[in-house]
């Protein structure tokens, strides 16, 4: 799979991120939240700041149209 980096991120790769892949889904990386969700099997929930998904949003809604 190949990302492309579209949102957040920092010089050491360490923060919040938002990537694009290359088989049209989307990655998200950032602190890893346990308390209060049940997940299933191969799942894991994480979370980012308001501004990085408010800078995410615009790249994806460009790159679903050019779908």
């Amino acid at each position: 799979m190949e990302l492309r980096k579209i949102a957040g991120g920092c010089p050491d790769d360490d923060c919040p991120t938002v990537y694009l892949s290359d088989r049209g889904t989307v990655v998200f990386q950032g602190n890893a939240v346990t308390c209060g969700i049940k997940l299933g099997a191969g799942e894991q929930a994480v979370e980012l700041p308001l501004a990085v998904v408010r800078e995410a949003l615009p790249k994806l809604s460009e790159a679903v149209e050019c779908r």
